[in-house]
């Protein structure tokens, strides 16, 4: 029975090697929405958003993603992707992260002096990333500078990274 088993899911995998081709990496467009979602003097929740595009021809679904975030080489936290996210076929499409820091790591890194000024971040971690119920695991390493926005509060809905 289990080789039974060991060739159906050997055979599914086949055709879905094959179904898709030559398959291309998502393209890194920006990293937006960057706010605070929830500030107390214990520890803050930090969200942002991660948009990509899809150059593939199929659809795929994205979920599970977990990142170590980095503000100039200092540890943040580990970062979230609290929903899946259905990516369209060459199409973009974002993936929301959020965290918690503490009030310490916050002094730690001098965030208030940082706000307005260009930083680098830099996103260490890895997506759980399928289509038609099988999923693989992909890493994920980005980094790139940034110019955190002065009104990072109020930057929950708008583009607050450039």
């Amino acid at each position: 029975m289990d080789g039974f088993i060991f060739f159906i899911w050997s055979s599914v995998m086949s055709v879905l090697m094959i179904s898709c081709g030559n398959i291309q990496d998502p393209e890194f467009r920006r990293l937006e929405k960057f706010g605070v979602k929830k500030l107390s003097l214990q520890q803050t929740t930090i969200g942002f958003n991660a948009t990509f595009y899809n150059p593939n021809s199929f659809t795929v679904n994205i979920k599970e993603g977990t990142f170590d975030l980095y503000l100039d080489s200092v540890f943040l936290g580990k970062f979230n992707q609290p929903l899946p996210v259905d990516v369209n076929k060459a199409a973009e499409f974002s993936i929301p992260l959020e965290g918690s820091i503490s009030f310490m790591r916050a002094l730690d890194v001098n965030l208030p002096q940082k706000l307005g000024r260009e930083v680098m971040i830099t996103a260490n971690g890895s997506v759980k990333i399928g289509k038609a119920g099988v999923f693989i695991v992909k890493n994920v390493n980005y980094s790139g500078k940034h110019i955190l926005d002065r009104n990072l509060v109020r930057a929950s809905e708008t583009s607050a990274i450039r």
